[in-house]
């Protein structure tokens, strides 16, 4: 039986936007210069993929702002974000942990993709923390780079699916997203991890990755 899925009670919005207003600029700078050490900018080009966590900021930022700095000198004009959407209520682990078991959820009224230039279905996706330092470091990375006019800038599109098992292509809004990105260099986030003392384990049990984890 697979490991059933729980609500995340965590106000993980207000913890995020708190870490990142507490950052100094010497702290952002030091950000951005570790993600200097990655040269992403081609492989989007090329039509790769990059895929950044979403994790505690002073840990995870700079992978974060070497995403952000990979879009920006792609040279592209769209970029298409794709999130995860976190099971914040009752009804979205029920209906995931009931895909997880096997069940057809084809029909479901949560399955498709949300995202705020896309026809609208649900609205769980506003309540979702997973791309709140992409936000942040594209500000900062294009602040940085002289474009403080938005209009300026490459357009974003955040889009998060959800239920999309083994056929994402049926998922509603898919449509619309595969032809917004046809232009657009892709990029996305994910969780390497679900376990140790960011989600609940104590120092006694977690385990680095080398020991087992």
């Amino acid at each position: 039986m697979a490991q059933q899925a729980q609500p995340i009670r965590i106000d993980w919005p207000n913890i995020y936007t708190n870490q990142h207003a507490a950052l100094s600029p010497a702290q952002i700078d030091t950000i951005f210069a570790r993600a200097a050490q990655w040269k992403l900018g081609d492989v989007l080009s090329a039509g790769g993929v990059v895929v950044f966590p979403h994790a505690a900021v002073l840990d995870c930022g700079y992978q974060v702002a070497a995403a952000v700095n990979a879009a920006l000198d792609s040279g592209a004009s769209k970029v298409l974000v794709v999130s995860v959407l976190h099971a914040w209520t009752a009804e979205m682990s029920d209906a995931r942990n009931r895909m997880a078991e096997g069940e057809e959820m084809t029909d479901h009224p949560l399955r498709g993709i949300q995202g705020p230039e896309l026809p609208s279905i649900r609205e769980e996706w506003r309540l979702d923390h997973a791309l709140i330092s992409w936000r942040f470091f594209w500000n900062a990375a294009c602040e940085r780079r002289g474009l403080s006019d938005p209009n300026r800038r490459p357009r974003f599109q955040e889009v998060y699916p959800f239920l999309a098992g083994n056929e994402p292509q049926t998922l509603r809004n898919y449509e619309e997203v595969a032809k917004w990105a046809e232009d657009a260099v892709i990029v996305s986030t994910a969780d390497p991890f679900h376990h140790g003392i960011g989600y609940g384990d104590t120092d006694a049990t977690a385990r680095a990755p080398h020991q087992g984890a």
